[in-house]
């Protein structure tokens, strides 16, 4: 009967050991860590708040983590379960140390880590009032070890002094918790380094650590430099070469002096959507494709070309197989051209390059070569010219003659001298195509191929559609030469394209290669007849030609480098003091000349910007700058015109639409 009494004592002891309810767990042990809550009070009176004190105690050489945790890691986590009315604040951590891993660097804390939460406490609490938390966290040595624990306590009301003990232990945790200064320390973006300006904060310091608050940004595998003279007192601190557009608003500085929570002014925050770019779905971007190469033909740039077709359809309108024939070859000519662009463009985007639509015009070189050609077709329009002629079936007989290849080359020609422009619904397309390269990429430039030549696909395949135009006749002649003028005025204009990427210099051996045209002109007119002077005629033509080479602008300038001066830090600067309106913009962009004539640079839409006080800030991609071919891209575009609008600098940037007027700009900013 004793034996069995001491049985039922056992059976009902390890119940009440069992029992939650009966001892609450106020400290958990796990392999390598004990985690533990200590309340300041047990025993509540009239205090509004309460602190709580949060300890992990780690085996000797073992670590966890701060809130950024560096290189790897993580952040011990917390979950509480409050009774009705209590608030509990976030973690406050204590200032972190450097922990070296290498190649790895990491930010947390050895051998011990006290943290720090406020407890909010209701007017009227009940006499007990049970609190659990469960915590994640990770110890790390040679090995990261994830631990977890749940602890139970309680707070009872009635009427007690504070420990002594917790008091105490309280002032210490507080002596490693950085103090906060309320002044923003000065900071701006060089050379791919956060330059922190600390001589404003009048302490004596030697040495200082930037512990960011956000992860990502910094590089940590490389020293931060602390430089100090009479004059400043500035730390350099390297960016991870990710682009990612995010950059820091605060974090821990430890000094020489203490510890101290900063922020930094400006505050660099997200400015663009680069990790997550919108993209529309591939049969939108198709349809887009087909559309935008249509409108494409009505664009300035493209005029100059297309009126040679248009002559080749009215010169053959009586023949309808000629008609068609010539059509197909001029569509197959400008769709193969679509597509090459393209696959240049994405092997090239799959080397590293940050390029896009119209990227060729950002080389001074080939800006040159498009000058000269279009010199030359004036020449061949205004003149009548045979030289070439077996070549390019140029000359006499010119467009009249039933050259394919003529046709073809033609639907070449119109497709490069196109590429400054972009039509509506075609930005986006082509963000998806060559951000997303792939055999999508195949299927949107053969599709803007499509929708480019699709006039002259409808009238290969019904040619009795010309019977609308002119007949054939002397007006054709003039009109011939008449496009000779626009050529002149295009390569007027690359002129002064190229004017702001060259240098003087350079330009003056362009306008040389010019003049050397005209004189090939001069020399071609002449009525040369003996065997020796055509000959010497002959000899001439191939040194200009191998002279035109050396005119082009092949040696480097530093005109390019002055004027890519767009930046993130520029942007996020404006931003702090109201909304912006971004334009991406260059020279070679007829669409976006024409954008900022009748819409964005009037006076109307100055005074406009001025009383909404919106900043009005260009990022000029005449030249190649991969800062703004990055911007682009997070905002899944490759190509330009692009109008970004941001209200202030918490809200979503807004995107505006590729064809702007003063009222549609007003609908947008209002």
């Amino acid at each position: 009967m004793a034996r069995l009494n001491n049985y039922i004592f056992l059976l009902l002891l390890s119940f009440l050991f069992l029992s939650t309810e009966a001892f609450p767990d106020s400290k958990f042990s796990a392999s390598n860590s004990s985690f533990e809550v200590i309340p300041e009070k047990k025993v509540i009176f009239n205090e509004n708040e309460i602190y709580l004190i949060v300890k992990f105690n780690l085996e000797k050489d073992w670590h966890t983590y701060w809130i950024n945790p560096g290189d790897s890691g993580d952040p011990a986590f917390f979950d509480w379960d409050l009774p009705e009315g209590f608030k509990i604040s976030q973690p406050i951590w204590p200032t972190p140390e450097l922990i070296p891993y290498p190649p790895l660097t990491t930010f947390g804390y050895s051998d011990e880590l006290q943290l720090l939460f406020k407890l909010s406490l209701p007017n009227k609490i009940k006499e007990t009032n049970k609190i659990s938390v469960t915590s994640k966290w990770l110890v790390c040595a040679d090995v990261c070890i994830p631990q977890e624990g749940k602890i139970k306590f309680t707070l009872d009301s009635g009427n007690d002094s504070p420990l002594l003990d917790e008091s105490l232990l309280i002032k210490e945790i507080k002596k490693n918790i950085p103090k906060k200064i309320n002044t923003k320390i000065d900071s701006i973006i060089e050379n791919g380094k956060l330059v922190l300006n600390l001589k404003n904060l009048n302490f004596d310091i030697k040495n200082a650590y930037f512990f960011p608050f956000l992860k990502d940004v910094v590089d940590y595998s490389i020293g931060q430099d602390f430089e100090e003279n009479n004059t400043e007192s500035k730390l350099s601190i390297q960016l991870l070469k990710n682009d990612k557009g995010v950059f820091l608003s605060g974090g821990i500085l430890k000094t020489n002096k203490g510890a101290y929570e900063i922020k930094l002014s400006p505050e660099v925050v997200n400015t663009g959507k680069i990790n997550d770019p919108e993209f529309i779905s591939l049969t939108l971007a198709i349809f887009f494709s087909l559309i935008g190469g249509l409108l494409l033909n009505l664009m300035p740039c493209v005029f100059p070309v297309i009126s040679l077709k248009i002559l080749n359809f009215v010169n053959h309108s009586k023949n309808k197989t000629e008609t068609s024939l010539h059509g197909f070859a001029f569509s197959s000519g400008s769709i193969l051209m679509f597509i090459l662009i393209g696959l240049s463009v994405v092997l090239l985007k799959s080397f590293g390059m940050d390029i896009g639509w119209g990227y060729q015009l950002q080389s001074p070189v080939v800006v040159s070569l498009l000058i000269f050609l279009f010199i030359f077709l004036a020449g061949f329009f205004l003149l009548n010219i045979n030289f070439l002629n077996s070549f390019l079936n140029f000359g006499s007989r010119g467009i009249s003659a039933p050259s394919y290849i003529n046709s073809f080359g033609t639907g070449f020609l119109a497709v490069i001298v196109a590429t400054p422009c972009t039509a509506p619904f075609m930005g986006s397309a082509l963000g998806f195509a060559i951000l997303q390269p792939g055999f999508s990429s195949f299927l949107i430039f053969l599709s803007l191929g499509i929708g480019f030549a699709f006039p002259y696909i409808v009238l290969s395949i019904f040619p009795g559609i010309l019977k609308v135009l002119p007949k054939p006749g002397n007006w054709m002649e003039i009109f011939k030469q008449f496009m000779a003028f626009p050529m002149i005025l295009t390569s007027i204009w690359l002129i002064w394209v190229l004017s702001s990427q060259i240098d003087t210099f350079q330009l003056i051996l362009v306008l040389l290669g010019i003049s050397l045209i005209v004189f090939f002109y001069w020399l071609n007119q002449l009525n040369l007849t003996s065997p020796n002077t055509l000959r010497f005629r002959n000899l001439t033509y191939i040194v200009i030609f191998i002279t035109l080479f050396l005119t082009l602008p092949i040696g480097k300038s530093t005109i390019q480098e002055r004027n890519n001066v767009f930046s993130d830090a520029e942007l996020i600067e404006r931003l702090a003091e109201g909304p912006v309106f971004l334009n991406f913009t260059a020279d070679w962009c007829i669409t976006c000349k024409v954008n900022e004539r009748v819409a964005l640079k009037t006076k109307k839409t100055i005074r406009f910007f001025k009383e909404k006080n919106i900043y009005y800030l260009e990022a000029d991609w005449t030249n190649k700058n991969d800062v703004i071919a990055k911007k682009l891209a997070s905002f899944g575009r490759s190509s330009i015109p692009l109008y970004v609008y941001y209200p202030d600098i918490n809200s979503a940037p807004v995107i505006l639409p590729e064809i702007l007027t003063e009222t549609v700009l007003r609908d947008y900013l209002n």
